[in-house]
């Protein structure tokens, strides 16, 4: 496990992935634009490929557990919610599992706290069967209408870049004024 305290000033990205390439190329892409990450996958080489995110000038930690089990997810969101600091973004690739029950179990909770903030973005990422991100991202539309949380699902063909863009900075500048 790659350094375990993630305490910085910058927003935090949260991606779970079935693969280490696939989670790598999306946690690479949020630490390009200034996100301290928080990268979990089965695969054992997910821990020394964060080590290259320290170039980027981000906090990274990566864990390696079974996404696919009730366990694993929990293990995951005990570690997010021990940082202590407020998920601004949540990736999951949507072929994390073969259980897509599992993906929605960790996209709600985070979710919740999410919605309990009144901002914060979740993306579905499809690196295979584009009708399992679109139906789980259907499935938590009713969880996060009216709470300042966007939901995605994005195909293997846009980019995450469009989660970056300006508008999500604007939304969450329009979120923060309604907060205080």
């Amino acid at each position: 496990m790659m350094n375990q305290s993630i305490a910085t000033d910058k927003p935090l990205a949260v991606i779970a992935s079935s693969s280490c390439s696939d989670g790598y190329d999306l946690a690479r892409q949020f630490a390009e634009h200034g996100y301290d990450i928080i990268v979990a996958a089965a695969n054992p080489s997910v821990v020394e490929e964060a080590e290259d995110f320290k170039e980027l000038k981000v906090d990274a930690v990566s864990y390696q557990l079974d996404l696919s089990s009730p366990e694993g997810i929990e293990q995951l969101y005990r570690r997010i919610v021990a940082t202590g600091r407020a998920v601004e973004a949540l990736v999951i690739n949507t072929g994390l599992s073969d259980n897509l029950e599992q993906e929605k179990i960790l996209a709600r909770k985070v979710l919740h706290d999410m919605a309990d903030r009144g901002f914060g973005r979740i993306l579905f990422a499809s690196s295979g069967d584009q009708k399992d991100a679109d139906r789980l991202c259907e499935s938590l539309k009713h969880d996060a209408e009216g709470t300042g949380v966007t939901l995605k699902a994005l195909s293997p063909d846009e980019q995450v870049v469009y989660f970056l863009d300006e508008e999500f900075i604007e939304d969450k500048k329009e979120a923060a004024a309604l907060l205080h």
